[in-house]
């Protein structure tokens, strides 16, 4: 009697996870394997605020305007430190928020003397250099650093053509970022801001001839644009 208790016993164990593994079951399991899960509301967010910044970062660099391409790559910068701090990006969440406010503030100065633009661009380097220092997590750091030293340089100091071209490795530098988190937001960003940033160059010189061909007034690339 105890043998047949145990056989039925062992029996009840072993026919559900026999009945788990027919033919039936495991065609139904791949079937779900294949159905999206929905996403969580954190990695929504995470896609939302990569795309946005995305399309700001192009439309800012295909615009002729020195003064438009400083305000809205500022906007980007702003919801690429979200993405990042979303992303666990730290140091690139710090460095595209001072990256944010450097380039809003250099469309402020863009026509200002040029002791006030020397003197906010020493500011915006020391305060990049210190936040690389303070998020600091080895050599994936010291390009963004660079980036964001050079970027500082970049929109302070170049105009027209030269911008757009130090953007595009400003770009690639940041590419390094993007591939180390996985974020085909960032990594799409950077590949179409440098297509951009080669369209938008190509745009000014373009626009810099026709004024000269028309025997428009010589004025400088930024004022020219501005």
């Amino acid at each position: 009697m105890a043998d047949r208790q145990n056989s039925a016993g062992m029996s009840g164990f072993i026919a559900p996870w026999l009945g788990a593994r027919t033919p039936e079951t495991r065609l139904r399991s791949q079937l779900q394997s294949f159905i999206p899960r929905p996403m969580s509301s954190e990695l929504l967010l995470i896609h939302a605020s990569g795309v946005c910044a995305l399309a700001l970062n192009v439309l800012a660099l295909v615009h002729p305007c020195e003064r438009a391409l400083r305000v809205q790559s500022g906007a980007a910068g702003v919801i690429w430190a979200l993405n990042n701090l979303l992303l666990g990006a730290h140091t690139a969440a710090a460095l595209s928020l001072v990256s944010a406010g450097r380039t809003a503030t250099s469309a402020v100065t863009l026509g200002a003397h040029e002791g006030i633009r020397r003197t906010v661009f020493i500011a915006f380097l020391a305060l990049t250099l210190l936040m690389g220092a303070v998020t600091w997590h080895g050599w994936p750091s010291a390009l963004m650093v660079l980036a964001s030293v050079l970027s500082t340089f970049a929109v302070f100091y170049l105009r027209g053509r030269t911008l757009r071209l130090a953007m595009l490795l400003v770009s690639a530098l940041w590419m390094h970022n993007a591939w180390l988190y996985d974020s085909w937001e960032q990594m799409a960003a950077n590949a179409l801001t440098a297509a951009a940033a080669l369209i938008g160059a190509r745009r000014v010189e373009r626009a810099i001839e026709s004024a000269a061909a028309t025997g428009g007034c010589k004025r400088s690339p930024a004022a020219a644009s501005s």
